[in-house]
């Protein structure tokens, strides 16, 4: 449903953490910007040259 789609939308759990769905937290509307505003700083963190699955889990992490 259209008015649902906020919770697959980036910086919800379900963008791009590759988590199946029993192990998705709970989508948090209010949450998103202060996931967005986050990233940065965490993208910072990652080496280099970072590997998908260590984008991956970073975006996990936010979510936590």
């Amino acid at each position: 449903m259209l008015a649902d789609s906020w919770r697959r939308q980036p910086n919800s759990p379900a963008y791009c953490t590759e988590l199946p769905l029993d192990e998705l937290p709970a989508a948090d509307r209010g949450k998103g910007a202060a996931i967005r505003d986050s990233l940065p700083e965490r993208f910072a963190a990652l080496p280099a040259n970072p590997t998908v699955d260590g984008v991956v889990e970073m975006n996990r992490a936010a979510h936590r």
